[in-house]
């Protein structure tokens, strides 16, 4: 995948390097406080709340925990120094023409990249599934807004289906937003949509909001990245170089990379003709949205995730597939256990979608019987499950899941396959309907939902947004 030149630059971590240095340096701090500086009690005794802190944290993190910025480190508004080197090799490793680093969150970055594309005066078609920050950023920036349809069948995703109808009736849309990787596993065939979308603006350009929150190691893998974002809209935009067009492509590091909790990516490209005024954007909407004290474990743990990544994501990808192949094998061979595949891929390679083949979802016949299962695993073999859709469970089989525990999980589910409890369900109603997790609306504004039973998805329900 690269050369051994750059093989060796892309695993520096100039940013994680300098503030490990200046985490040692015992800094005496005069401007806001840095927690580490509590370690102790004011008369020289370790205070409980510290200790419990350093078992928590432990005694590098709280070190790290620091509020240094320009010329010390790096400024983060105006990087100049190891966070700008940081950045831009991780542009170069994943392909985009520039990378900013988020800490709050792919909500926050989100929320960054609909203000730079300047969502409030225009007109917006949303990817109906998209996660609440985006229909609350939106709500915020007072967008016109459009919910694109959720197609009748898979061989066209339902973005595609709403330029088309647009088209038609000589309406533009100036910024598309589509999620092309979702929590269920859901991903859409980035080439067939790409190729797709530049037929229907070709003549007409196109902003895109890109959220692929949920596989930003996908780019580390050959095979994977096939269907990455940014690689594909790299290619599109090689492959079509007369087309104006620019793409915010958005990722939760944290969920599948070597990042500390809301540590997140927005990767800029674009056609030429826009590029610079898209870097503009983007660093003004992160100077109004994005928090003045950014987290700088976070930012470091960002550097660290792309070198990692780097260094062992093909590796590490591939032990992943190799682990949920294993676990579908297993749960077919288990009585009362079904493999299930909710993502619609009818039509194989002519599909808007593809399943992405490190979730697993098994069926255990009833709600009641997969809550049961899901509490049984928790109490009694320490695995968790956060998503229960009805009768089935999704178990995300991530780059950090190892042989031992795979085998931990195989051992229960044969143990607990049949384990049976009473379950419930809820249903609501308001502006928007969100279940969380995974924090996708079951309603959106315009929509009305039956008064049906709705089956819980996750531990709570929010109903009034």
């Amino acid at each position: 995948m690269w050369t051994t030149a750059q093989l060796r630059r892309l695993t520096e971590t100039p940013y994680a390097d300098a503030l490990d240095r200046q985490a040692g340096a015992g800094i005496a701090n005069f401007h806001a406080l840095p927690i580490g500086s509590l370690a102790h009690a004011p008369d020289g005794e370790t205070s409980a709340h510290a200790e419990q802190a350093r078992r928590l944290f432990g005694p590098r993190m709280l070190a790290a925990e620091l509020t240094l910025g320009s010329p010390e480190l790096d400024s983060y508004f105006r990087a100049h120094r190891s966070l700008a080197r940081s950045r831009r090799l991780s542009a170069e490793a994943f392909g985009a023409a520039d990378t900013h680093y988020v800490t709050t969150g792919t909500t926050g970055a989100n929320q960054i990249a609909l203000e730079a594309l300047r969502s409030g005066t225009a007109r917006v078609l949303v990817d109906r599934s998209m996660h609440q920050s985006i229909h609350f950023a939106l709500d915020r920036l007072a967008a016109t807004v459009n919910y694109a349809p959720t197609a009748a069948d898979t061989a066209e995703h339902g973005v595609i289906t709403a330029l088309r109808q647009a088209r038609a009736a000589d309406l533009r849309y100036d910024v598309v937003v589509i999620g092309v990787s979702a929590y269920d596993g859901s991903l859409v065939q980035m080439r067939r949509f790409l190729h797709a979308l530049h037929e229907l603006t070709a003549d007409t350009g196109i902003a895109v909001l890109v959220d692929e929150a949920w596989t930003a190691i996908h780019s580390f893998h050959p095979a994977m990245r096939r269907n990455a974002a940014v690689a594909c809209v790299r290619e599109a935009l090689e492959d079509h170089p007369d087309w104006s067009a620019s793409f915010l492509v958005t990722q939760s590091a944290h969920k599948s990379m070597l990042a500390l909790r809301q540590g997140s990516y927005v990767h800029l490209l674009a056609s030429p003709d826009r590029l610079p005024q898209l870097r503009a954007d983007v660093g003004a909407a992160l100077y109004r949205v994005h928090t003045t004290s950014p987290s700088l474990p976070i930012l470091a743990s960002l550097d660290l995730a792309r070198a990692h990544a780097v260094a062992e994501g093909e590796t590490l990808v591939e032990r992943a597939l190799t682990l949920s192949a294993r676990l579908r094998e297993v749960a077919r061979r288990v009585p009362g256990v079904a493999v299930h595949e909710p993502v619609p891929t009818a039509g194989g390679a002519h599909s808007a979608y593809l399943a992405d083949p490190m979730k697993v979802h098994l069926d255990f016949g009833s709600p009641e019987r997969a809550q049961a299962v899901r509490r049984e695993l928790y109490d009694e073999y320490g695995v968790y499950v956060s998503r229960q859709d009805g009768p089935t469970l999704l178990f995300t089989v991530h780059v950090g899941v190892t042989p031992a525990q795979l085998d931990t999980l195989v051992e229960a589910l044969e143990t607990l396959c049949c384990a049976e409890v009473p379950g419930g369900a809820a249903c609501s109603d308001g502006r928007y309907i969100i279940a969380y997790p995974p924090g996708i609306p079951l309603q959106v504004p315009g929509e009305h939902l039956p008064a049906l039973p709705v089956q819980q998805i996750g531990e709570e329900l929010y109903s009034t947004f």
